[in-house]
């Protein structure tokens, strides 16, 4: 079962990652993956799908629904970084 995630929780999320990806070749200080909205654990793998309409983290299984707006507003705080 899917969790919603809001769209400023999207947002929040899409941004973490972003700047992880942006500091990963980084070998001096790495920057960890977000941890899950849910429990706080943090991941070694997220995984978007490709249309964008749901996230899953790969320790904890919790898999996460997003609407048309949350991934928008995901996507433009993504950008943002």
């Amino acid at each position: 079962m899917s969790i919603l995630l809001t769209p400023a929780r999207t947002a929040r999320l899409f941004a973490a990652v972003a700047a992880q990806q942006q500091a990963f070749p980084s070998k001096q200080h790495p920057v960890p993956l977000p941890s899950c909205p849910a429990c706080r654990r943090r991941p070694q793998q997220i995984v978007i799908e490709a249309y964008g309409t749901r996230v899953d983290f790969d320790q904890c299984g919790h898999v996460f629904a997003l609407t048309r707006e949350a991934l928008l507003a995901g996507l433009a705080a993504q950008r943002a970084v």
